[in-house]
């Protein structure tokens, strides 16, 4: 049983990375990019400084490398920093949402339920 256990294990890994690697290049071939959205009021200047800021310059493997950790370590981190109100992922890049301006998973954190230990809301 553990040695059927450890084999499943073995599998999911390279699983995971290959249907990450499958998201990532769907992602990369459809058309457009982040930059098509910019209003036409920025310098083209700015917009090449931006290109290069998220790495857009940079080659598809070093890209997908960024992504993982994004997906796997900085994300989750944040994660546990919004419901334990560690540091954990201080210093780590982040995605930033176009609507709001501020942190994907620091939107989600906020619309998750808080635990009873630390509840803003009164118990009754």
């Amino acid at each position: 049983m553990l040695t059927h256990t450890v084999r499943r294990l073995m599998l999911a890994v390279p699983t995971l990375i290959f249907t990450a690697l499958v998201i990532f290049l769907l992602l990369e071939l459809a058309p457009g990019d982040p930059m098509a959205q910019v209003p036409l009021t920025v310098p083209p200047e700015v917009k090449q400084q931006t290109r290069e800021a998220l790495g857009l310059g940079e080659p598809t493997h070093i890209r997908f490398g960024k992504w993982l950790w994004q997906f796997f370590v900085a994300e989750p981190l944040a994660v546990l920093d919004g419901l334990f109100g560690t540091a954990m992922a201080e210093g780590q890049q982040r995605v930033i949402s176009c609507q709001t301006r501020s942190p994907v998973m620091d939107i989600l954190a906020q619309r998750m339920p808080q635990p009873l230990w630390g509840s803003p809301w009164p118990m009754s």
